[in-house]
């Protein structure tokens, strides 16, 4: 049992390492607007990917850390005041024009202080939301690997799915044979 639990553990932390998140956020990502459509408002794939090509980030990062702060684009916020970043003034959520307003506004805002010197999502978390910045990075890598299994034809080699299956006894380098039944093993 004990052997068991700790190939659980192995097999889980091998699954989550590689969404350790700290990658650039300064680095464009090429990205077809249409195909980021698939995950943001149709119509606002370009917005994400002309920010993200003029201040130097991630589109795909801008589009998670929206999806996160927007609730999927239905929050009250997100609606009434096309406040699509989750922007915040003294006196609270930050009034735009257009929603695209809010994605440049972001975009031109991690470029300044207090983000400038920032470069990873761990770095700024505590700044784009000093109440839960552990909850934010979370939340914003997990949509950012979803956005990007959608938006991208980058192979997902690298995450690893894990299926309990209570009839396999799972070691780091694979099952373990000898107590496979036979019927699997051909």
């Amino acid at each position: 049992m004990k052997k068991w639990v700790i190939c659980c553990i192995l097999t889980f932390s091998i699954q989550v390492s590689p969404c350790t998140g700290e990658e650039s956020i300064r680095k464009f990502r090429t990205v077809d607007p249409t195909q980021l459509e698939k995950t943001v408002p149709v119509g606002y794939g370009q917005a994400f990917v002309q920010a993200g090509r003029e201040n130097n980030i991630d589109p795909i990062l801008l589009a998670a850390i929206s999806t996160h702060e927007s609730g999927r684009w239905k929050s009250r916020t997100a609606r009434q005041k096309n406040n699509w970043m989750g922007l915040m003034t003294r006196g609270g959520a930050k009034s735009f024009g257009k929603p695209e307003d809010s994605i440049f506004y972001a975009a031109g805002l991690l470029n300044r202080k207090p983000f400038k010197s920032r470069n990873t999502l761990s770095a700024i978390a505590p700044i784009y939301c000093a109440k839960s910045p552990g909850h934010w990075k979370v939340s914003v890598l997990h949509l950012e690997h979803e956005i990007a299994g959608k938006a991208t034809a980058e192979p997902k080699a690298n995450i690893i799915p894990f299926i309990w299956r209570p009839d396999v006894i799972v070691t780091p380098i694979g099952p373990d044979k000898s107590k496979l039944p036979d019927a699997l093993l051909k």
